[in-house]
């Protein structure tokens, strides 16, 4: 066993760490096995930032939302009914992320966002009743406007899952699914005031809004909207030097893109709903656009849709026998534009589109459709997507995976 140099920790002096093989064991026989944890505790941080503590961009927050539940309230119209619905989903969040430290070009031009990963519980009024929904999720935060050295408007946008969505049926005595399915989606997007309180400490207030369903994979999919205030609070391991934009962007040159790509997914209809039969179908598209990356951050696009949905007019008889379109009839064609909002090799994409031509479709059913997601530059010409296709601008249809093609052409 040996000892390595001593390790300075900010305000505690020299800490002499030990490493080897036989370091637990001399820690045990000295302080008996209760200390050893703690002997463990301090060797570890000594280890993994004998670098520089002050270097580590790691921080801790949390907040809590009041937020109130958006018509249409699936607690309404869950099975069993609810002779007083709820009104109100608070949500509480804690969260582990990164600060980006500058030394890539989009660091710098996004002000040095941040990422990582969070867990949220819901405490619903009447948890005994209504269940206690848990969700995982990642996020990243934009400080996309500074007011001063201190003081910054965000804004977060978040992506996981969430399940636990239950309520009692009063008449069978038993717990039922409120969204249709027990996992669903969780997409959340919030705008804050933050205010760097001490190098240490922000503190950020602001108004949050959340999505969840199972974006049409099983239904029912009720979904549920809700909005609210968020208040929070933030801990950074290091110190984090107040944040100045007097950086010179890049010279950014516009251009001129086509894509191409295909998208696949399966999608679960009620057939029947009393007893409920569901079945899985599956649908694929392809697509073609032309894209103007006009600005550094920034892409508008117009194109082509073609749908194969294998669900189309799908049905049950009074005889229980299951009926759908003809495979003739299962496809449609749109026309579509859209915004992506670039964020290194991510960006967010939404667009919404109108069905020129389809096969079949119920009466009074609307051609307007949406898609919103994330697509990921895998290299200079090939990049994949997941997204939620939508009827309208809410009502989720389908989550699809795709891939494609671009190329690029700068403007002279």
């Amino acid at each position: 066993m040996h000892l390595d140099a001593g390790v300075r920790f900010p305000n505690y002096g020299t800490v002499m760490t030990e490493t080897g093989p036989d370091v637990f064991a001399t820690a045990a026989s000295r302080f008996g096995g209760r200390k050893t944890l703690l002997v463990f505790l301090l060797w570890w941080p000594g280890t993994a930032y004998g670098q520089g503590f002050e270097t580590n961009l790691w921080f801790v927050r949390g907040g809590a939302t009041p937020a109130y539940i958006l018509p249409t309230n699936p607690f309404e119209t869950s099975a069993g009914g609810a002779s007083d619905p709820i009104h109100w989903a608070p949500n509480l969040t804690v969260e582990i992320g990164r600060r980006t430290d500058g030394t890539s070009k989009w660091h710098k031009l996004y002000g040095t966002p941040s990422y990582g990963f969070g867990f949220s519980f819901v405490p619903l009024p009447k948890s005994i009743e209504n269940g206690r929904p848990l969700e995982a999720y990642t996020f990243f935060s934009w400080p996309f406007a500074r007011l001063s050295d201190q003081l910054q408007v965000t804004t977060d946008f978040g992506m996981g899952l969430s399940w636990r969505w239950k309520h009692m049926n009063e008449e069978k005595e038993v717990y039922e699914n409120v969204l249709g399915s027990d996992l669903n989606a969780r997409i959340n997007w919030g705008f804050y005031l933050r205010y760097l309180s001490t190098p240490r400490i922000a503190i950020y207030t602001g108004v949050d809004f959340t999505h969840r369903s199972n974006a049409g994979m099983v239904q029912p999919d009720l979904g549920i909207n809700v909005i609210g205030p968020k208040v929070g609070l933030q801990y950074n391991l290091a110190s984090e030097a107040p944040t100045r934009r007097d950086i010179d962007p890049p010279t950014f040159q516009p251009l001129w893109e086509f894509v191409v790509g295909g998208a696949g997914g399966v999608k679960n209809v009620i057939a029947k709903r009393s007893p409920i039969v569901r079945a899985n179908f599956g649908t694929v598209g392809a697509t073609a656009a032309v894209q103007r990356h006009f600005y550094q951050f920034g892409k508008i696009a117009g194109g082509t849709d073609v749908t194969y949905d294998g669900s189309a007019g799908a049905s049950m008889d009074g005889a229980g026998r299951e009926w759908r379109a003809g495979a003739s009839r299962r496809w449609a064609v749109g026309v579509y534009g859209g915004y992506e909002h670039v964020i290194g090799r991510f960006s967010a994409l939404t667009q919404v589109g109108d069905t020129v031509a389809r096969g079949f479709a119920k009466p009074n059913s609307s051609r307007l459709y949406t898609r919103y997601g994330w697509r990921y530059q895998i290299n200079d010409r090939v990049w994949s997507t997941l997204a939620i296709r939508a009827h309208g601008f809410r009502k989720a249809n389908v989550l699809e995976f795709g891939a494609g093609y671009r190329i690029r052409r700068v403007s002279r």
